[in-house]
């Protein structure tokens, strides 16, 4: 026999798999972030699927020194 729980909380589910390594979901328009050691080059991908995800947000990254910069735009 299963047992039946009452009063159990729903998961948010707005954040699936694993705790995100980049702040995407908390950031405002404006805010940016910097990782260091990356080329823009190679970090561009995840900036892109990060916009995707998090429709209707929108990101963009630029180099910088010793990393990457990305910003919300929107």
């Amino acid at each position: 026999m299963i047992q039946i729980d009452k009063g159990i909380a729903v998961p948010d589910y707005s954040i699936r798999g694993r705790t995100p390594i980049y702040p995407w979901h908390a950031m405002e328009v404006g805010d940016s972030f910097f990782v260091r050691g990356r080329k823009m080059a190679n970090f561009r991908y995840t900036c892109e699927k990060a916009s995707c995800r998090y429709k209707p947000k929108k990101f963009m990254c630029r180099d910088v020194d010793g990393g990457v910069r990305v910003w919300r735009i929107a």
